[in-house]
């Protein structure tokens, strides 16, 4: 039923990137006040070179550098906003996005996938569902991202009202293993 228009970034790595991470942080987030989706998120680190900033128009209790954070959204809400970027320099063979989520503080989602040049798969826990998407060819080059987020949330919960959380941690890394970006992520869906 949502309404998705998305200005398209020139690389396929941050098209990809952005909508995993916005679609984590919709669908997947602190504490429960009802029914609905909530998260917040801390960057640790970014890269001198990059920027990264995701700001939603409401739902939100507090922002910093980085954008909007302390989000709250209940089921059948319209969650507009944006995420801006730059991404300083060329993520070549061998750059990295790792996850280390905990469901519920106890099932592991641990997964590593290169950048680009390969497929990137993990099997999302509890439901055991194999995810499989392409990754952009080699190197991504270094340029800024613009996204519109416009996407209405589905009406009904997926986990049927049962509270559902992850918490831990995404980092993206270079070849030289050094991090272009790294957050701290926790979220819950009721």
């Amino acid at each position: 039923q949502g309404v998705n228009h998305t200005s398209v970034p020139r690389h396929p790595f941050f098209r990809r990137a952005m909508k995993v991470s916005v679609a984590a942080l919709l669908l997947a987030p602190a504490v429960v006040s009802g029914s609905g989706v909530q998260f917040s998120r801390t960057v640790t680190s970014i890269a001198d070179d990059s920027s990264f900033a995701l700001k939603f128009d409401s739902g939100c209790s507090s922002s910093d550098d980085y954008g909007s954070n302390d989000c709250s959204f209940a089921w059948g809400d319209e969650v507009t906003g944006s995420v801006d970027g730059e991404l300083g320099h060329d993520l070549n063979e061998g750059s990295t996005f790792d996850v280390n989520l905990k469901v519920d503080r106890i099932i592991s989602w641990k997964f590593s996938c290169a950048v680009c040049g390969q497929n990137c798969t993990t099997t999302v826990p509890v439901v055991n569902q194999e995810v499989n998407f392409a990754m952009p060819d080699c190197p991504v080059a270094a340029d800024a991202i613009s996204e519109v987020i416009d996407q209405v949330l589905p009406t009904d919960s997926p986990t049927d009202g049962v509270k559902v959380s992850a918490s831990g941690s995404i980092d993206v890394k270079d070849e030289s293993g050094a991090a272009v970006l790294a957050l701290d992520l926790d979220i819950t869906i009721q």
